[in-house]
């Protein structure tokens, strides 16, 4: 997930992974240009909290409304 530390829509999107006990990588856009030129690059947009989703069938999905990151989160452990 790309995020900005003290963004509270990051926060949120945080605590929902801490509560369904999932463990994603957490790439902070401010301290690695890699990350935010990535984002932008290959999400068309700067904006935070965003997940990058792989499916099964290799494409990539960037989901980036907070409400709608943590839905699918949910989703993930309902499935598991």
């Amino acid at each position: 997930m790309y995020r900005l530390p003290s963004c509270p829509f990051c926060v949120k999107v945080r605590r929902a992974m801490k509560r369904e006990g999932l463990n994603i990588e957490l790439r902070n856009i401010n301290q690695n240009n890699g990350y935010r030129e990535e984002l932008i690059r290959e999400g068309g947009k700067r904006t935070v909290p965003c997940l990058r989703i792989e499916n099964p069938d290799g494409q990539v999905q960037w989901l980036y409304e907070s409400k709608d990151v943590v839905a699918h989160l949910q989703q993930l452990v309902k499935v598991a």
